[in-house]
Order: structure tokens, then C-alpha cells, then sequence
């Protein structure tokens, strides 16, 4: 329970051991600031990474020692799956891609238009719920309130409006 402190009690930087955790205190005003001349590595005593913060390069988060999110100059690089409790947005003509060749796109257009594009190999669309349609659905104003088309589980399709057919039946 014995406090280093830098400056005064009530406006400095404490360091110390409460008997039970080891704390580094910023108690007056101003920011903390942590600096290194290179690298700073924040790591448990047997050395397992946590945050790596490189100089002039990435900032790598870590989960049990393996790396899982870097930043990068394009932005940020995950590695594993991410899981989102809220939605993820994305500005107008920035798609999210998937792919080695960027295959399939997804996103909107910055003239308005949202766009589903499969560049390679057949476009499949699934409906893995054994006893459910696929349905499609459109607007008359602001909400999804007509129906459009409707295929069945059986391959039946319904539409909610009459059909013209522009071509060979």
C-alpha cells in the first residue's frame, strides 16, 4: 500500500500495489501518455502478447498470444470470424467483397443503387428452412408492403401482381 507518486497526490501519477493489483494512476489533469523510441509491448509476466504497438507500422491486438486484429495503411486486417452486436454501415460506393478476385460484391451504389454482383460461377441463393418460400418483397411507399414473387418450397412460384412475359414462353 506504499504510493510513488509523481507531483502531488491529487494531481500527478501514482505507481503501487493495493494488495491485490499493481496500478499506474493518472490522478491530476492532463492525459497519459505511454512512449517508447521504438516498440511498446504490453504482455502478461510469461511474455504472451496482448497489444503490440509498432512504430511507424500496425497496432496488433492478441487473444491467448494469436494475433486477431492489426491495423494497417489501408485500414484494419482481422483474422478469425467477427461477431457484431450492432450493425455495420458502410458509406455510399464502398462494398463489402468477397473472394480472392473480389467475386462477390455487395454494397451501394454513391448514385442511389444497391447492387448483389456475383462475377464468377453460378449465383446461388439458398433457402436452407426445410418447410419455408423465398420471398420477394418491394414498396408502394416506405414500407416492404407488396409482395412481388414468392417460390415456394416446392419450386412453385407466385407473384403478387399479373405477369408479362417479354419474350418466348
Amino acid at each position: 500500500n506504499v504510493k510513488s507518486i509523481y507531483g502531488t497526490a491529487s494531481d500527478g501519477l501514482e505507481i503501487f500495489h493495493n494488495g491485490t493489483d499493481s496500478l499506474i494512476s493518472d490522478t491530476g489533469t492532463g492525459d497519459l501518455y505511454i512512449r517508447g523510441n521504438d516498440n511498446i509491448y504490453i504482455q502478461d509476466s510469461n511474455t504472451e502478447r496482448f497489444i503490440t504497438c509498432n512504430s511507424n507500422a500496425s497496432i496488433d491486438l492478441f487473444f491467448n498470444d494469436s494475433e486477431k486484429l492489426r491495423t494497417t495503411n489501408a485500414g484494419i486486417s482481422v483474422t478469425g470470424n467477427g461477431a457484431f452486436s450492432g450493425n455495420v454501415s458502410l458509406l455510399d460506393a464502398q462494398f463489402l467483397t468477397a473472394g480472392n478476385s473480389n467475386d462477390l460484391i455487395l454494397g451501394h451504389e454513391a448514385g442511389g443503387n444497391s447492387i448483389i454482383r456475383n462475377f464468377t460461377g453460378d449465383f446461388f441463393i439458398d433457402q436452407s428452412a426445410g418447410t419455408q418460400s423465398i420471398v420477394f418483397r418491394t414498396s408502394n411507399n416506405s414500407a416492404l408492403d407488396t409482395t412481388a414473387l414468392i417460390i415456394s418450397r416446392n419450386g412453385d412460384l407466385t407473384t403478387g401482381r399479373d405477369v408479362t412475359i417479354a419474350g418466348d414462353l
